[in-house]
């Protein structure tokens, strides 16, 4: 019993620190004007809070597995930790947004530190036939967390607070998991040696991320393409990318990875997946606050509840595809279709929404969507990680989160660009049905007017009054069939994805197949 409970109390630490996290990497998803207001910050700057984050995690996820072999998974995982307390806490202490920019940087290295090196250490340290569960308590923090519970704490806080009140107590919830997790911390498990990336890798690597990421982000603010500089920096960072991997994949490390990839096609596979599932979690995450924000005009608390709803089923799918998982009675992969047939149905269901849907409406669809990503990534975690050897767990870890990230960047970039694109073509179109002298209109401007003229406005002001309000009227319901063709976009997006998906394991499959066929050959005498 006591064995157990300091596993549990353990386990409990590593969730919060991934949790903290999670805060951390939400910031400006529901209070960007307030963030911004308190910098006194142009958008394009403030968009660098969230660059600095995402870069140097992207970073950290190539070179962590290095550490972690070097220093094992409990030492990284307690200096991680302690690290990212203090770097939480310093963001609400920032006086100005370039040492917020440079917080930023540093709490995106921490938490991708925390994140590889205690999951890392919860398939090193427990049997493979309790992972299910634990993986399942994993991904609340990492998956529930950042997409359904942080923008709602972020919301109440800032309406009730100041926004970097959050960030003092995630700073308190870190050292407080550091301490139960430094006190009630598993046995070493053995050191497994992890070769570092060659620094040529690491100078053409860093560069190349932040230039991804920047594109990622600021691409739909440029109109993509359209922007010299987008050009640049995308051509570069392709460029750059392209020769870290060469340099990567050459000489013994290379066929070594080469080999490692086909004795494991689930975890080819499972990385290939990874991305689509973070792409549909991510730009889901990021659709629905943002309707809430533009079309109904909430409060950064009220769109924070819109993402909340959803995680009481989140959990639940998570729960419920562990223990099933976990009894050995269901296959690993039977979790992921039911999943991605909820996640789909959930967003068909949002894209019937209004200018008029309230959170009462929306509350099936966003239950449908959080149940279905919880059956789909304990699934996926365990077929993508159960199989790997000891040596190669950390670098898998690293490898799997940094494609669920890609992927939520990837989405994220798709809804932005999907608004930027269709709600001026819907006020177009709406327009030419509100012809300048109709009857109706005229009607309609008639009694606005009245009504304004009835509250103390003179006829010049309540004709302005009027005349913007069906402006305002018009661009709400811009808004609202954009964002409908967004939650749509989303639902059939697996439409494509499960094909790709398909395709790629009946190739991995064949290459194994071929892999075996030789190996029994060369055996044979």
């Amino acid at each position: 019993m006591a064995n157990a409970l300091r596993q549990a109390i353990c386990l409990l630490g590593i969730v919060a620190l991934m949790a903290v996290d999670g805060i951390n990497g939400t910031l400006l998803v529901v209070n960007r004007g307030q963030v911004m207001g308190g910098y006194a910050a142009t958008p394009d700057e403030a968009a660098w809070l969230n660059i600095a984050y995402l870069a140097t995690k992207l970073i950290a996820f190539v070179s962590t597995p290095w550490l972690v072999g070097r220093y094992d998974a409990v030492k990284t995982t307690w200096v991680g930790g302690l690290l990212l307390a203090v770097v939480t806490g310093a963001l609400a202490m920032a006086p100005d947004l370039t040492f917020a920019i440079a917080i930023r940087a540093a709490q995106g290295a921490c938490g991708a530190l925390v994140l590889v090196a205690a999951q890392t250490l919860v398939f090193q340290a427990y049997p493979a036939t309790r992972q299910p569960l634990l993986q399942s308590m994993i991904a609340l923090a990492v998956v529930v967390v950042p997409v359904m519970v942080a923008p709602a704490l972020h919301g109440w806080v800032t309406d009730a607070h100041d926004w970097r009140d959050l960030f003092v107590g995630a700073a308190v919830t870190a050292l407080l998991a550091c301490v139960a997790f430094h006190s009630t911390r598993p046995r070493e498990p053995a050191r497994v040696a992890s070769n570092a990336p060659r620094p040529v890798v690491q100078l053409l690597l860093a560069p190349a991320i932040v230039g991804v990421v920047y594109v990622m982000q600021e691409g739909a603010r440029f109109d993509w393409f359209d922007a010299v500089h987008i050009r640049v920096v995308a051509v570069a960072s392709v460029i750059a990318l392209a020769c870290a991997s060469w340099f990567a994949l050459r000489g013994d490390a290379g066929r070594q990875a080469m080999r490692h990839a086909g004795a494991h096609p689930d975890f080819v596979f499972g990385l290939c997946a990874s991305f689509f599932a973070g792409f549909a979690l991510f730009g889901s995450g990021a659709a629905i606050p943002l309707f809430g924000n533009v079309v109904l005009s909430l409060a950064p608390e009220h769109v924070g509840q819109l993402a909340l709803s959803s995680s009481i089923a989140a959990a639940a799918g998570l729960a419920l595809a562990g223990l099933a998982l976990q009894s050995g009675r269901v296959p690993v992969v039977a979790p992921i279709p039911v999943g991605i047939a909820l996640f789909m149905t959930g967003m068909w269901l949002l894209s019937l929404s209004s200018a008029q849907t309230g959170a009462p409406q929306m509350l099936l669809a966003t239950w449908l969507r959080g149940f279905g990503m919880g059956l789909l990534f304990v699934s996926l975690t365990v077929m993508t990680l159960g199989g790997l050897p000891r040596e190669r767990m950390a670098g898998g870890v690293a490898l799997f989160n940094l494609g669920r990230q890609a992927g939520g960047l990837a989405g994220m970039a798709f809804v932005s660009t999907m608004l930027e694109w269709r709600l001026p073509a819907h006020g177009v179109a709406l327009w030419q049905h509100v012809p300048m002298g109709s009857a109706e209109l005229d009607a309609t401007q008639a009694t606005l007017m009245n009504l304004w003229m009835e509250q103390g406005l003179a006829a010049g002001e309540a004709t302005t009054a009027s005349a913007a309000w069906i402006a305002r009227q018009v661009q709400q319901q811009s808004a609202a069939r954009a964002f409908d063709e967004i939650f749509l976009s989303l639902a059939m997006f697996f439409v494509v994805a499960i094909p790709l998906l398909l395709g790629t394991k009946v190739f991995l499959a064949r290459q194994s197949r071929r892999a075996q066929h030789a190996q029994r050959h060369l055996a044979a005498p």
